[in-house]
Order: C-alpha cells, then sequence, then structure tokens
C-alpha cells in the first residue's frame, strides 16, 4: 500500500489552492482558514514557488 504522508497531502493541497486562487495569499489564507502568515510559512516549508508569468 503506498499512501502519502500528511507532509505529501498539505503540499498537495497548497499548491491546488493557490493554483485556483492565483497566488492570491490573503484569499487563500481565507480559503484554508488560516492567517496569511501561516500561508507563508508552508509555502517555505514546502519549497513552493509561484508559476512563471509568460
Amino acid at each position: 500500500m503506498n499512501l502519502k504522508t500528511l507532509k505529501e497531502i498539505e503540499e498537495e493541497h497548497l499548491r491546488t489552492v493557490l493554483e485556483k486562487t492565483g497566488w492570491n495569499i490573503e484569499k487563500a489564507s481565507r480559503l484554508l482558514k488560516i492567517s496569511v502568515s501561516q500561508v507563508k510559512r508552508k509555502i517555505r516549508r514546502h519549497g513552493l514557488t509561484p508559476p512563471e508569468s509568460s
């Protein structure tokens, strides 16, 4: 059985929410019901970066 870790699930969910909000951290924090600083901390912890705009 190949189960994902909680860290992997959190990263995937955070990435999905950020993509849905166009990387608007304030909107993401409201959807996730956590503070903006917590969202920023999680972004750093998971090494996430916004996509390059073309």
